[in-house]
């Protein structure tokens, strides 16, 4: 069977609030999107952190660029993936997150994007 487009598995390595440019992630998200990459975006392990809505980067001189990511359902039929005790813990801890995500652990997690056509790690 052929697919009718390749997939992309992005892999967002960073934890949140590491680089000052936060709005790029998003912007390659989107750039991926607007190519019709079928997209799926993975936030292992504090990764998830990026998605918290109620975090504010003023006070550390950062942009907002971690709250664009609320607007990637809009624009993509994206897939989110997020480590199930990370999610656990956000979940635990009362926060709120900008995207719906599935959990997988992190065996699985690594088991789905070897499964794409392509890799990207940011």
């Amino acid at each position: 069977m052929v697919r009718a487009h390749a997939s992309l598995a992005v892999i967002m390595d960073s934890a949140p609030y590491q680089s000052r440019a936060a709005r790029d992630d998003v912007d390659f998200v989107l750039a991926a999107a607007a190519l019709d990459f079928e997209l799926r975006i993975y936030f292992p392990g504090p990764a998830i952190l990026q998605l918290a809505a109620d975090r504010d980067a003023s006070g550390a001189l950062l942009p907002g660029g971690y709250r664009a990511w609320a607007a990637l359902p809009d624009l993509s039929p994206a897939r989110i993936f997020a480590e199930k005790k990370w999610a656990e813990f956000c979940a635990n801890r009362g926060l709120d997150l900008v995207l719906p995500f599935e959990t997988l652990n992190a065996e699985q997690m690594k088991q789905s994007w070897r499964l794409c056509d392509h890799a990207v790690v940011l």
